[in-house]
């Protein structure tokens, strides 16, 4: 497998992963990934991440901000539900162990950005969302992955894909369905409370509270920071 920030028609014969490369802990650079992640899957590059609560490049703010324990919260739920789930970058907070050990030459870690580097509210969410992509999502990636070696099919797919004789699903560019099963429809906005969600013929059962929804229509999801609307097909 090949971790690259730049690809071309056929890389995915050679096992590459693309990922979005050096971009802004920002919630505008968040929402940019949305339509990226499809456009990437849609020309043939089925496996596709982002630097999960960005690279920092650019702005940025330091991880105990109000703004960043929300943005991290956000990207890691976009990540949960991204081909490859990965979380990578420089933070503004100092090093934490910077007398430990000799690197020549010397290499900064970029500060602290694992789960426990934003507070211990955000860890139990942040560590929630890895065991769920471990024990719920990773049957289904791993069939996911399959179809896509034996079919071409897409992994992050817009809706049309799935629903083709659906006019509404048309021009939907902040959700995407992973897969055939999983409607997504991640939080981009910085205090966002509720999302008007498209969803197209079926019926859609949301997958942390199990709520059901019928469509094809638009209704407002509520987001509350622990979860954001991503529905199952039934």
């Amino acid at each position: 497998m090949l971790l690259t920030r730049g690809v071309w028609a056929g890389g995915q014969r050679h096992g590459v992963v693309l990922w979005s490369s050096d971009i802004e802990s920002s919630f505008e650079e968040l929402a940019a990934q949305v339509p990226l992640g499809v456009h990437a899957s849609l020309s043939g590059i089925p496996w596709w991440t982002s630097d999960v609560g960005g690279y920092g490049c650019g702005f940025s703010e330091v991880n105990n901000s109000p703004y960043m324990r929300e943005l991290i919260v956000r990207w890691y739920q976009f990540g949960l539900f991204c081909p490859v789930f990965r979380t990578h970058g420089c933070r503004k907070d100092p090093d934490p162990d910077p007398d430990v050990g000799t690197c020549h030459p010397a290499q900064h870690s970029c500060g602290p950005n694992e789960v426990w580097s934003y507070g211990n509210q955000t860890q139990v969410l942040l560590s929630n969302y890895i065991q769920t992509r471990l024990t719920r999502l990773k049957p289904y990636i791993q069939q996911l992955s399959v179809n896509v070696s034996a079919t071409g099919v897409p992994t992050m797919r817009p809706l049309w894909w799935e629903f083709p004789d659906d006019s509404g699903a048309y021009d939907v560019n902040d959700q995407y369905m992973l897969g055939p099963d999983y409607l997504v429809a991640p939080v981009t906005i910085q205090g966002q409370k509720s999302k008007t969600v498209y969803f197209p013929p079926g019926k859609w059962e949301h997958f942390f509270t199990g709520d059901m929804v019928s469509g094809p229509g638009t209704k407002d999801i509520q987001t509350p920071l622990d979860n954001f609307p991503v529905y199952k097909r039934r």
